[in-house]
């Protein structure tokens, strides 16, 4: 039986206790340098990219995803030229950010079979990847920062889960460096894993950077394939996303010509404002800042 007549029961592991099946056809698999790379189809999620056996991609929610990963940045900079995105190998985040009049977008990516794979099995997605304004460093994220003279007015980290070498784009030396790298009036934007499935985690990406930035927002949203609420953080050195009204935000999205699947200016205000009392309790406790040394264990209960 040939691959694309096989159907497979695929397992995408949550947390030690939970696993969620999806009912898939391969399309594509490899091993790269760093990882497992994995094309399937489903009738639920749509064509799917999946990464050491977590599903990063999804067509049918890209919307959720990618609109989540880089509009509530973009939009709360009132002029966004030069962008970084750190990762974001799919793809996914550079389309969203050149809907913006941005004049530059450099993508750090370690895995350039990642690139690859979305050109060719997720093309809508990685569309951006070809515009002139877009320039793809085959680097790794951390390194790059490390060495960047350049400045940014904003700076996007769109990486996988916190394990192995992912962890260091986590810690307070890189968070400082990227403040480094941001302009005088720079905004930041990271995902932060789930305060309900890896809340240490969570936690501490947000203690971290307020030891880092003056303004730090974090949000959460849902996102069908990954069922669980993601964490979102935005770190700015001036503006604030809760200072944003409605119609501000609708005059930006309406000025930029932005045509957007997901966000609303009504959900870009509700998102800073919709945790729940008991993250908010938890958010005001006393967590440690990550460091090199002292990096929490990336495990859902």
């Amino acid at each position: 039986m040939s691959d694309e007549n096989l159907t497979l029961w695929f397992a995408n592991w949550h947390t030690d206790n939970i696993q969620h099946l999806v009912k898939v056809k391969p399309v594509y698999s490899a091993q790269s340098e760093y990882q497992r790379i994995e094309v399937v189809d489903s009738k639920v999620y749509g064509r799917l990219l999946i990464l050491n056996g977590e599903i990063q991609l999804s067509t049918k929610f890209n919307s959720y995803i990618h609109e989540s990963m880089t509009h509530p940045a973009l939009l709360l900079h009132p002029h966004p030229k030069n962008v970084l995105i750190v990762g974001g190998g799919d793809g996914g985040s550079t389309t969203e950010v050149v809907k913006h009049n941005v004049e530059s977008v450099t993508v750090v990516e370690i895995d350039g079979e990642v690139v690859q794979v979305a050109k060719e099995y997720f093309p809508g997605i990685s569309v951006g990847f070809s515009d002139k304004r877009v320039t793809i460093k085959y680097l790794d994220g951390r390194d790059f920062v490390e060495k960047c003279k350049d400045k940014f007015d904003v700076i996007i980290n769109d990486i996988s889960d916190p394990t192995e070498s992912a962890c260091t784009v986590f810690t307070r030396r890189f968070f400082g460096k990227l403040y480094d790298c941001l302009r005088e009036d720079g905004v930041f934007l990271t995902h932060a894993e789930s305060p309900d499935s890896c809340e240490e985690i969570f936690y501490r990406v947000i203690a971290t950077l307020r030891d880092v930035f003056p303004i730090v927002r974090p949000f959460r949203i849902w996102i069908p394939p990954y069922i669980d609420f993601w964490g979102r953080v935005i770190a700015s050195k001036k503006y604030d996303p809760s200072e944003l009204d409605i119609s501000q935000i609708a005059e930006r999205i309406s000025e930029r010509g932005l045509l957007l699947e997901w966000l609303t200016p009504e959900l870009f205000f509700a998102m800073f404002r919709s945790f729940s009392k008991d993250v908010l309790d938890k958010m005001n406790q006393e967590w440690r800042i990550i460091t090199e040394k002292d990096f929490p264990l990336f495990n859902r209960p």
